[in-house]
């Protein structure tokens, strides 16, 4: 109960602190992807209109679909239709264009193309409902209970729709593509044909409103009306080796997405790192012995340990705990498993190590025999008592023979 409370402490005090940064988005969730753990978030169960966040899934199940990137294909204008009513934000492709896949696949990401998104479900699937049909198949496969999908591009419609943690769930597995990452953290594109030439819409979005994303290795933008301004970015701190990723949706306006990204990822950088809670040949448990000339076993710790904390971060908050053998024998074989030993935090278990006897203790009959002092003194009172009634036995029996023969 203690460590559940401590718990729900400290995550209202980081809430407290995120949320004095006075952040516009209404849906948020922060991953240390060190860990795979949720550090920060605000509603990230709670489902919501993500707009072009949905072209996260669109170039991952895209890129799983496609037999050649470099396969030339021809764009008709029928893959555009009703994406000029919608004021969907488009690539500029034309009618008869033809183009490979590579083309599109950095046309529907960087510029955010609709144009790019409906060309590929279309080619790859038949139509851009099968496409969907991939899409939300995937989003099964991922574990997605939270998300479902009606289009490509993201346009709000009824039955659309997906959570902040879901989208991070789609974007850490995207991540893990090869392809994927390279069109994620592209800034320009020139398409084969060298007519056409994209940017990436984050970049362009941050440098215009004078804002410093150096740090973060890659994003996708997006907005719809229902969604306000979404944002889903991956950023490096370099002094503390950390990479986070952050979802966020329903800001206010442009930029303030970005800005609630640099806001976020600045505080986390300055305030949060890996501490030490145990270096590495610290002492952590000693263990007496019994029957030995080695009179205790001190076990030391094989690396570092640490955890993700707040600089605020104290070592007398750590405790050792042992729990196991209390004494070590010669019966003990090595290999012997004697107890585990927790690292633990403000109530937190961090660390669980066990304890292995790593050589075997040797026997000693000096030091047994010094264990057992009374016995010993008994033992030799008991040998000396009955050697003097030996002796006087003996005495007697030869007094008895010599009288005997007196006697004759």
């Amino acid at each position: 109960m203690k460590r559940l409370i401590l718990s729900i402490i400290c995550f209202l005090l980081l809430i407290t602190r995120v949320n004095a940064l006075e952040l516009s988005s209404k849906h948020i969730v922060l991953y240390n992807l060190n860990d795979n753990e949720i550090v920060y978030e605000e509603g990230k169960d709670e489902k919501t209109s993500i707009a072009s966040l949905t072209k996260i899934m669109t170039t991952l199940v895209a890129i799983e679909n496609i037999p050649d990137f470099n396969e030339t294909i021809t764009i008709k204008s029928s893959m555009f239709y009703g994406l000029e009513e919608a004021n969907a934000s488009v690539a500029g492709l034309r009618n008869n264009q033809k183009v490979t896949y590579n083309d599109l696949l950095y046309g529907l990401f960087l510029p955010s193309g609709a144009d790019a998104a409906r060309a590929l479900a279309i080619t790859l699937a038949g139509s851009e409902e099968k496409f969907v049909d991939l899409m939300n198949q995937k989003a099964i496969e991922l574990g997605l209970k939270n998300t479902h999908f009606v289009n490509s591009t993201g346009l709000d419609a009824e039955n659309h729709y997906s959570t902040v943690n879901d989208v991070a769930i789609i974007l850490k597995y995207a991540y893990q593509n090869k392809k994927f990452k390279e069109i994620f953290e592209a800034e320009t594109y020139t398409f084969s044909d060298k007519t056409l030439t994209v940017r990436s819409t984050f970049r362009k979005t941050a440098k215009n409103s004078g804002i410093d994303t150096s740090y973060i290795k890659g994003a996708k933008t997006g907005y719809t009306y229902e969604a306000g301004r979404c944002l889903a970015s991956i950023a490096y701190d370099e002094k503390n080796q950390i990479t986070y990723l952050l979802v966020t949706t329903e800001a206010e306006k442009t930029p303030n997405h970005i800005k609630d990204a640099k806001n976020v990822y600045d505080y986390y950088f300055e305030n949060y790192k890996y501490h030490n809670l145990v270096n590495k040949n610290d002492l952590l448990v000693t263990i007496p012995t019994k029957y030995s000339k080695t009179k205790k076993v001190n076990f030391y710790a094989k690396e570092d340990i640490s955890k993700y904390l707040s600089n605020d971060f104290n070592k007398e908050d750590v405790t050792i705990k042992y729990v196991g053998e209390k004494i070590i024998t010669p019966k003990m074989k090595t290999g012997t498993n004697l107890g585990t030993i927790d690292v633990i935090y403000n109530g937190e278990v961090v660390e669980k190590i066990n304890v292995t006897l790593e050589s075997k203790i040797s026997f000693s009959l000096t030091e047994f025999l010094l264990a057992h002092k009374i016995i010993v003194v008994l033992v030799v009172f008991l040998i000396i008592a009955i050697l003097i009634i030996r002796i006087k036995l003996n005495k007697k029996r030869k007094k008895a023979l010599k009288q005997r023969k007196r006697n004759k």
